[in-house]
C-alpha cells in the first residue's frame, strides 16, 4: 500500500476508499475483523477498519481517571512492540493521561512525555510512577483515619464554585484535600490528588455520565434525594487504586525513565535524531474542549489561575481564536482539504479557519516529530476523522497526505471502531472510527 500512496501527488488528497472491492475481498480473508486484546504485529492492515476489544483499558494504572478522547491501551502497545525494541526511548508529543508512556515503561522503553494540559501532566506523573507497596499502604491507612478525625479543611477559591458544589460537599472536599496536603511524600500526595481528582465530578452538581459538566437541577436532586457521601466515595476510590497502583509498581522494570519534556508539540526541547519512537493520539479538531471537559479538577487543584478561555488557546485544535484571524478564508494548498475549508467557511468562518489552524499546526508537529527521530524510525499517529458544519473531513488522510509533504512514509494503517462515545459530543459530529497510522522516516 506505501507504494501506491507515493505515487499520489503532494497536493492531491489520498483516495483511501480507492482499493478495489476485488482486493478488499483478499485483504478481508487475511486481516481479522475482530481481535480481541493485543493487536498482532506482523500483519499488514492495509486500511480495514477492525473492532478491536481491548482487555487493558483498566489494567495496571490505565482506568485512574477519565480523560477525553483516551485511546485503549493495545493501540500504542501495537506501535511500541513493532516498531521499538527494549531500551529505546519513545516521546508523546500529545500525551493526554499518559497510555503510551504507561505501556512504553511496562515493555521496559523509556520515554518522554509533552502536553499543555495540566490534568494530563498530573495523571501522566503518577501513572508512570512506581511508589513503594509499603509507603504507599502506611499512608492510605492514615488518610483514611485521617479524614474522619482532622476537621481542617482546605477549600480553594475559583470561578462558580458554590455552583457545582453543595456547602456539605464542599466541606467534605476540603477535608480531604487537607489531609492529602499534609502528606509528605510528594509522589504519594500526587496519586491521593488523582484518586481525589477522579470523583470530583461524581461528587458535584454535574452529570457524571457526561463529558462536560452540565448541571444537575435543584429540582432534579431534590427529586432523586440525591445524598453525598464524599469520604465514602473517596475511600472507595483509594482502595480500588490502591491495588492497581501496587500492581503497576510490581510489574515496572528497574532502571528506565518516563520524563515530562514540555508543553509545546510544535517545538521540542530535544537535539536532533535522538528518538527511536513517536507515539501519539493527538487532540481531535473541533471535537472535544479539553479544558472544558476537566475544569473542575484544574480549577480545584490550583493547576490554572485565570479564565478557561485564556488555557484554551494553548490548544492544538482550539477553537478559541481571533476573529480577525477568520474574517478571510484560509486555504492550505492541498485540492480536496481547500474545498473543504471552503464549503464550511460560507457557513462558519471562525470553524474553516480553525480547521486550517489544525492542519498546520499538526504539519509542523509532524516536521518537528522527524527531525528530532533517528533515520529509519517510525511516528505512529491515532487520530478520528470528523464532520464540521456537516461536512465531512477525512482527517486521517489529509493527514497522511501532511506526512508525505514533510517526507515521511506511510507504512501501514487501519482504524479502530469507536465503541464508546461522550454523550454530550454534538450529535452530528460524532466520530465512527480511530484511524492508526504509522509513517516511517527516511535514511
Amino acid at each position: 500500500m506505501s507504494s501506491n500512496f507515493n505515487r499520489k501527488r503532494k497536493n492531491d488528497l489520498i483516495d483511501y476508499i480507492s482499493v478495489s472491492e476485488e482486493q478488499r475481498r483478499i485483504l478481508r480473508k487475511r486481516i481479522p475483523s475482530v481481535i480481541k486484546g493485543n493487536i498482532p504485529i506482523d500483519i499488514d492492515y492495509d486500511g480495514n477498519i477492525l473492532e478491536i476489544y481491548s482487555h487493558d483499558r483498566s489494567n495496571y494504572t490505565h482506568g485512574f481517571h477519565k480523560f477525553p478522547a483516551k485511546y485503549i491501551p493495545e493501540i500504542p502497545r501495537w506501535a511500541i512492540l513493532k516498531f521499538s525494541k527494549e531500551d529505546d526511548i519513545i516521546i508523546d508529543p500529545f500525551c493526554g493521561s499518559g497510555t503510551t508512556n504507561v505501556e512504553a515503561i511496562l515493555n521496559k522503553r523509556n520515554s518522554y512525555y509533552v502536553d499543555v494540559d495540566p490534568i494530563a501532566l498530573l495523571l501522566t506523573k503518577v501513572k508512570t510512577n512506581p511508589i513503594d507497596k509499603e509507603d504507599l499502604r502506611k499512608n492510605k491507612d492514615w488518610l483514611i483515619r485521617a479524614i474522619y478525625s482532622i476537621n481542617e479543611s482546605d477549600i480553594p477559591e475559583f470561578p462558580n464554585r458554590d455552583y457545582w458544589f453543595e456547602p456539605e460537599v464542599l466541606q467534605d472536599l476540603g477535608v480531604v484535600t487537607r489531609c492529602i496536603n499534609l502528606i509528605e511524600n510528594l509522589h504519594i500526595r500526587d496519586f491521593f490528588s488523582v484518586c481525589l481528582s477522579s470523583i470530583l465530578k461524581e461528587v458535584s452538581n454535574a452529570d457524571p455520565k457526561f463529558l462536560y459538566a452540565l448541571a444537575i437541577s435543584r429540582k432534579m436532586r431534590e427529586q432523586k434525594n440525591r445524598i453525598i457521601d464524599v469520604k465514602g466515595t473517596f475511600v472507595k476510590r483509594v482502595k480500588e487504586l490502591v491495588p492497581l497502583m501496587i500492581k503497576f509498581s510490581k510489574a515496572c522494570p528497574k532502571g528506565h525513565f518516563v520524563k515530562f519534556l514540555g508543553k509545546d508539540a510544535l517545538e521540542i526541547e530535544l537535539p536532533d535524531e535522538s528518538i527511536d519512537l513517536g507515539v501519539t493520539s493527538p487532540p481531535y479538531c473541533n471535537a472535544v474542549d479539553y479544558p472544558r471537559a476537566n475544569q473542575l479538577q484544574i480549577y480545584w487543584f490550583g493547576l490554572w489561575r485565570g479564565k478557561l478561555s485564556e488555557l484554551k488557546e494553548h490548544y492544538v485544535g482550539t477553537e478559541k481564536v481571533p476573529a480577525k484571524e477568520y474574517k478571510e478564508l484560509h486555504k492550505y494548498g492541498n485540492t480536496r482539504l481547500d474545498e473543504i475549508l471552503e464549503t464550511i467557511y460560507e457557513v462558519d468562518k471562525r470553524r474553516s479557519y480553525v480547521l486550517y489552524k489544525y492542519f498546520t499546526d499538526m504539519r509542523k508537529n509532524f516536521i518537528e516529530v522527524k527531525r528530532i527521530l533517528k533515520p529509519r524510525s517510525h511516528y505512529v499517529v491515532a487520530v478520528a476523522d470528523n464532520i464540521v458544519r456537516k461536512v465531512s473531513v477525512p482527517t486521517h488522510a489529509i493527514l497522511m497526505n501532511l506526512a508525505q509533504e514533510v517526507g515521511f512514509e506511510i507504512v501501514d494503517h487501519f482504524g479502530s471502531a469507536l465503541m464508546m462515545r461522550p454523550h454530550d459530543m454534538r450529535k452530528s459530529e460524532k466520530m465512527k472510527a480511530e484511524w492508526v497510522m504509522a509513517f516511517r522516516k527516511g535514511n
